[in-house]
């Protein structure tokens, strides 16, 4: 009777674990920075909102003449304390203000203010021009005509 040696197809997964290990460590790096990323352009909506709100109550309350919204120091200063420090310094060149002279909108008594910035790190990289938008609606309690200022931000 021939002595039979049992010999075992099997060679060391060594390989496979290293992969399987790698893949595992990449896919939770990945989510991480995902997270990161989406943390901070929800952060950025949600500061840009902030300011929205506040232009918007500040303009339709504390400026009597809302032809004067572009050069009013006290709004740049109060938008600049509320911004991140991810967004850039806000000045006058960075706000745009049309009050309506045409009806219906002369008689609406809106004041309407849309804060935009684009975001091109991570997931939003590519979107285009002003992929992070915030718009706030308030009674112009100064003035009957609707104005709406649009203020485009940098986000660094």
């Amino acid at each position: 009777m021939k002595n039979c040696v049992k010999k075992d197809n099997m060679k060391p997964a060594y390989i496979d674990q290293m992969l399987m290990w790698t893949l595992i460590f990449v896919s939770f790096v990945w989510l991480f920075f995902f997270v990161l990323n989406y943390s901070t352009a929800v952060r950025l909506n949600e500061n840009m909102d902030y300011m929205s709100k506040f232009a918007a109550k500040y303009i339709a309350n504390n400026i009597p003449n809302q032809n004067t919204v572009t050069t009013n120091v006290d709004l740049f200063a109060n938008l600049n304390d509320i911004k991140l420090s991810k967004i850039a310094t806000i000045t006058n060149a960075n706000l745009s203000c049309v009050i309506a002279t045409a009806a219906p909108q002369n008689a609406n008594s809106q004041c309407i203010f849309i804060t935009q910035g684009t975001y091109n790190k991570g997931f939003l990289s590519g979107q285009g021009a002003n992929n992070l938008v915030s718009k706030a609606v308030v009674y112009n309690t100064t003035n009957a005509a609707q104005i709406t200022c649009t203020l485009n931000i940098t986000i660094n």
